[in-house]
């Protein structure tokens, strides 16, 4: 698997485990990957909708080159 495909699938993890697994616990999940490289994509992402996460989280990982 290549680097690129891998921080995608990272950044897909990231958020879906906010949605799905805190869920109104949502400091415990900034406090456990605000240090992480992601975490600034990630959170931007939350502008959008899951149906656009597809779309639009390779858009916003091209801003980490």
């Amino acid at each position: 698997m290549n680097k690129d495909k891998q921080i995608l699938q990272e950044a897909y993890k990231l958020r879906f485990e906010y949605y799905n697994f805190y869920e109104n616990k949502e400091p415990e999940w900034h406090n456990k990957y605000r240090n992480h490289k992601l975490y600034d994509i990630v959170v931007e992402s939350f502008d959008y909708k899951y149906n656009e996460i597809g779309i639009i989280m390779p858009k916003l990982l091209g801003k980490l080159v």
